[in-house]
């Protein structure tokens, strides 16, 4: 609404007015799939930027896997979590210098930094130990020193470094040197992931119905009982099934159209709203009076 999401500690019109963005996105799976047959709520994935971040994170219930880029919330929904969860994937991405929403969470404790635009919850929650409970209260990965371990990725020429632990579904946590919060100069050329986002939801999609996914081609291999590129569809010709399917006609390949639409329409709200916030802030106390210097620009 205007802008914003309500979503739980952030932002705006939305939050002030305790508008109900959790009811919109059950309303847009809802129509969605009673329209279109080949569309299900409980393969609907979902990514969101800064604002869009703390949404997808609010709403990670609603969905099969969430990327939330600079926007987080600490605390778990507990319909997730627990010995009868089934796994839910994360890839969170968050930057060190990020001074709108800070990687070591955003709170009311005096003696932590300030996040932009009055976001705060009762206790601060780290970027990285949302990323440890998430592994191991949704996805059972266990809580040790293994955990993170590994490096999954990095490139230290953008200062990118991201870790994964594989339970019931993936947790991956990239952190971020001087991207500040993907912002300079724009969304679309700060942020250097949207590629690895969509072959993390990609490779999840191809899990579901025992795929196998292979990360060099960026394909899915089907079992004898499915096809279609994310091996999504019952196999309808018994003599050419298990293999790879390119076919563009392939319903699976239409819930991913439906997916990404839905990805997009996040990502964009939450660009509107950071530029609006931006413009605010040179002249409304209420949002710290983020300056232009706070923000690193991007080194990509």
């Amino acid at each position: 609404m205007q802008f914003f999401f309500n979503a739980r500690y952030c932002c705006g019109y939305a939050l002030n007015n305790n508008i109900d963005d959790i009811g919109f996105i059950v309303a847009i799976q809802s129509r969605l799939s009673d329209e279109h047959d080949f569309i299900k709520p409980e393969y609907t994935y979902a990514t969101g930027w800064s604002n869009g971040g703390f949404m997808v994170m609010h709403a990670s219930n609603l969905f099969r896997a969430i990327a939330p880029i600079s926007g987080f919330i600490g605390e778990l929904d507990t319909e997730m979590t627990g010995e009868n969860s089934i796994g839910k994937g994360l890839f969170i991405h968050q930057g060190r210098d990020d001074n709108f929403v800070r990687p070591t969470g955003c709170c009311h404790d005096p003696d932590m930094p300030k996040c932009c635009c009055d976001i705060a919850a009762d206790a601060c929650t780290g970027v990285a130990d949302v990323a440890r409970n998430w592994a191991v209260e949704v996805n059972g990965c266990k809580d040790d020193e293994n955990l993170f371990l590994d490096t999954s990725y990095k490139n230290s020429e953008k200062g990118i470094e991201c870790s994964t632990s594989s339970g019931k579904a993936n947790t991956t946590i990239c952190m971020y040197d001087n991207s500040g919060h993907f912002n300079r100069p724009s969304f679309d050329k700060a942020f250097p992931m949207a590629d690895e986002v969509i072959n993390f939801f990609s490779q999840d999609s191809c899990g579901i119905n025992g795929g196998k996914w292979h990360r060099n081609s960026k394909t899915c291999s089907c079992n004898l009982k499915y096809s279609g590129t994310f091996c999504l569809d019952e196999a309808e010709d018994k003599h050419n099934i298990g293999g790879r399917s390119s076919s563009t006609d392939s319903p699976s390949i239409r819930r991913v159209i439906v997916t990404m639409v839905s990805m997009v329409m996040l990502v964009l709200a939450s660009y509107v709203m950071l530029h609006k916030l931006r413009r605010r802030g040179r002249s409304r106390v209420k949002y710290g009076k983020v300056e232009e210097d706070d923000i690193e620009i991007a080194v990509m």
